[in-house]
């Protein structure tokens, strides 16, 4: 679809320069989950931590600028629902950042002994979550939710996994830290990819009305 006025459209870039800061800290999570190297590690944290801080306030920044928007236009329709929906995107884009602060954070905790890299199959299941997330930050930059079918089949994928190892958990008197490791990584993932669905439903939402 395409945004029919120039307000919309610079709401729209502020949008898409949101997406490209958090691809750089699902990029940033990727490397610590993969790394044990404890000094790159940290320096990781640090720049999850600033540009998850930073994220929130062009959040913040951006929801005053949509409701200036309608203020202003006092828009019908398609533009108001659009106006909307970027609101509603900005959000899932924040949160996205906020769940990576969190695998950092617990990352953060296991050192200087441990890393996530050491525990089981929490790096196949963050790739799926990045496949998710960028087929949809790449359907925002089209504003079209061409990719959704791929972002519900790893939904339902992350969604089953997660599920497993909570059943799996709930069956001991003893949870093993590495168990308990995972499933706190794993809860963050399913939202990750949860807010990338959350996208698509928006983009669709929008696109309906055309």
């Amino acid at each position: 679809m395409s945004l029919t006025t120039l307000d919309l459209e610079k709401l729209k870039a502020i949008l898409l320069q949101m997406a490209q800061n958090v691809r750089t800290v699902i990029n940033y999570t990727k490397k610590i989950i993969e790394s044990e190297d404890l000094e790159t590690r940290r320096s990781l944290w640090r720049e999850i931590e600033e540009l998850s801080i930073a994220l929130d306030r062009t959040r913040r920044k951006f929801i005053i600028e949509v409701l200036m928007f309608i203020a202003r236009r006092q828009p019908l329709g398609r533009e108001l629902l659009t106006a909307h929906a970027l609101i509603s995107i900005a959000y899932d884009v924040y949160r996205v950042s906020r769940y990576c602060r969190e695998i950092a954070r617990i990352d953060s905790m296991l050192a200087p002994a441990s890393s996530l890299a050491s525990t089981s199959n929490i790096s196949s299941a963050f790739n799926e979550a990045v496949k998710a997330l960028e087929a949809a930050l790449s359907d925002l930059a089209e504003f079209a939710p061409k990719r959704a079918d791929m972002v519900d089949r790893i939904d339902e994928k992350i969604d089953k996994e997660y599920r497993e190892i909570l059943e799996e958990i709930a069956t001991r008197d003893v949870v093993p830290r590495d168990k308990a490791v995972k499933a706190l990584i794993m809860r963050h993932v399913e939202r990750m990819v949860d807010h990338a669905h959350y996208i698509e439903q928006h983009l669709a939402e929008v696109t309906e009305l055309v």
